[in-house]
């Protein structure tokens, strides 16, 4: 049985470039709980999101919920918790903490 080269390699290289917009960016994470100024416009949900994640320096995991969503402007100095359910509140979604930053789930049904 023969494998390319390519298909053996193509997982190590997802891996490899899954962080790549963060680093694209210069961007590392390095998520802490003090007060960020941050001055966000109302957009698409995943748009917004992408810039609060750069604006507070931490992972956000879940954002392919926010596909098909909008935010209000977020603007104001806070911790980035309380700046990412500001910016979920009204759309269904709630942010849970994480081990060094977030992940965006859906709001439990009642």
């Amino acid at each position: 049985m023969k494998i390319s080269v390519a298909r053996m390699m193509a997982p190590a290289l997802a891996l490899a470039f899954a962080g790549s917009d963060a680093a694209a960016q210069g961007l590392r994470y390095d998520c802490q709980n003090e007060p960020v100024a941050i001055e966000i416009p109302g957009d698409r949900l995943d748009r917004a999101l992408a810039q609060l994640r750069i604006a507070t320096r931490c992972p956000i995991s879940g954002t392919k919920l926010a596909k098909g969503k909008r935010s209000r402007p977020l603007v104001g100095t806070m911790v980035p918790e309380e700046a990412l359910q500001a910016m979920l509140n009204g759309t269904g979604l709630q942010a849970r903490r994480l081990k060094g930053g977030f992940q965006v789930v859906r709001l439990p049904r009642r």
